[in-house]
């Protein structure tokens, strides 16, 4: 039964190296409706859990496919020079730009939305789940967010899907 349930999950290589466990990303913390979803995934190719926060899976997309562009690009991304707010960045320099501030918003969003469900709302079921999963309990307890920091870390996350935007017109376009 295990097992069942871990080929259900979705899995990001790209995620888990960020730190962020498998048991809270990509929707993977909706348990119910299976067939449901097994449906839908063969029929659109996604289920419904993309859509409950766009954001969030926008942010996936983008980090796992910069990173996934970075390990494998065959380019010289030296080459081009994109303006951007005023500053000059290489293409190189761009990617990793977006994937420093991409992964930052999802280890913060994550986090906020564990320590609300796991700790806030439901803090019973919180630790009981910490208890049967060491990940969890450890990037709970990994980072100390501020709301302070919240309104940066959405701009930057903007600002990067934006510098996305731009270096697609000199790379793929």
């Amino acid at each position: 039964m295990l097992k069942i349930w871990r080929v259900l999950m979705k899995k990001n290589q790209y995620l888990e190296e960020l730190g962020i466990p498998r048991k809270l990303h990509s929707g993977n913390f909706v348990t119910e409706k299976k067939v449901y979803r097994m449906f839908q995934r063969h029929r659109y190719g996604f289920d419904y859990r993309d859509i409950f926060n766009m954001d969030t899976s926008f942010a996936e997309w983008l980090y796992s496919h910069m990173r996934m562009y970075k390990d494998n690009s065959v380019h010289d991304d030296t080459a081009y020079i994109v303006v951007f707010e005023e500053k000059k960045y290489t293409i190189e320099e761009a990617v990793d730009w977006i994937i420093e501030k991409t992964g930052i918003f999802l280890k913060y969003s994550y986090y906020a939305d564990a320590r609300f469900d796991y700790i806030t709302i439901h803090p019973i079921i919180g630790k009981l789940i910490c208890k049967m999963n060491p990940s969890v309990n450890s990037y709970l307890q990994e980072d100390d967010w501020t709301e302070a920091d919240e309104w940066q870390i959405e701009d930057n996350y903007i600002k990067s899907g934006r510098l996305f935007l731009e270096i697609q017109g000199y790379c793929w376009l």
